[in-house]
């Protein structure tokens, strides 16, 4: 059996990037997908692949920045499936540019799709988890407003950092219903949005992969997750960076991962040590995928 085997996800921002890699990896798991995005295009293209493994997919085109597109992308959805087993809010915008420079007009914008879409889109779909008490809210945030702080990125920090606590907060607030709810913050993802970022001065680093990041999601989304991953913060570039030591180890001694992981407790840091400690199973699922991890984030 795979582990979505006939649940039901919506993911927003879901016609490219990190979005169309989590959608993909959820239907080759078993799950029924919903994409939407603004691009009808794009999605269309999305389904057609989703189909492609045997599970039910739709497209559902709306503008996220908007109450109205948000009520009408989840009427929509329900219209199409009988339940949300799994949210994924992941649509979002960024810039790089100074406060100074930046439009406050864009920066309505920003954060009317990062934050206000975020909370609306959950807001709406809460109510059918509840009812079945039974759920997975993913949010996707950003190393940047959580780890990183860096220049002419004030207004998208702001907003990453905002859905980071809002994912915390509801986690409290709905613990008692059998709803889990994570935030994962990526680094850099080679995607459309880098490209676009890079070609106005933006240093990104190396690049992994959307469909690394989106092993992360469907570890989340599965009941490999057991309930005490409930609530956590994910830190991507962290991660793989530790797995990047723990993998070439493996490869050279050939044990197992918690031996290994405390044959380099002082080499890996007591940070990076307690967070694959605590992400044991999540470690463990990334190394089995045919990943190479790099240290150079």
């Amino acid at each position: 059996m795979k582990i979505l085997e006939d649940k039901c996800a919506l993911i927003t921002g879901g016609g490219r990037g990190i979005g169309k890699a989590i959608a993909l990896d959820f239907a080759k798991n078993g799950a029924n997908v919903a994409v939407s995005s603004r691009t009808k295009s794009d999605l269309d293209s999305v389904v057609k692949e989703i189909e492609s493994h045997g599970v039910r997919g739709i497209a559902i085109t709306a503008d996220h920045s908007t109450i109205e597109g948000v009520k009408g992308c989840v009427k929509e959805f329900f219209n199409f499936f009988e339940k949300c087993d799994v949210l994924v809010a992941n649509a979002g915008m960024t810039h790089f540019s100074t406060v100074v420079d930046f439009p406050l007009e864009e920066s309505v914008k920003l954060f009317n799709l990062n934050i206000i879409g975020t909370y609306a889109l959950i807001k709406e779909i809460l109510p059918s988890m509840i009812k079945e008490k039974s759920g997975r809210i993913l949010i996707t945030s950003s190393v940047q407003g959580n780890t990183y702080f860096g220049s002419k990125k004030v207004a998208y920090a702001t907003s990453k950092a905002a859905v980071a606590v809002m994912g915390k907060s509801l986690q409290s607030e709905v613990r008692h219903q059998n709803i889990g709810v994570n935030v994962i913050t990526p680094g850099a993802v080679d995607t459309k949005m880098i490209e676009y970022l890079t070609s106005i001065g933006q240093k990104s680093g190396n690049l992994y992969p959307p469909e690394y990041v989106s092993a992360i999601y469907l570890f989340l989304a599965s009941n490999l997750a057991k309930k005490k991953y409930r609530g956590r913060v994910i830190n991507q570039q962290a991660l793989f960076s530790g797995l990047y030591q723990i993998q070439n180890n493996l490869k050279a001694t050939a044990v197992d991962f918690k031996i290994t992981l405390n044959s380099l407790k002082d080499q890996l840091g007591k940070e990076t040590y307690t967070l694959l400690s605590k992400n044991s199973e999540l470690a463990q699922f990334l190394l089995e995928k045919d990943f190479e991890f790099h240290s150079a984030l």
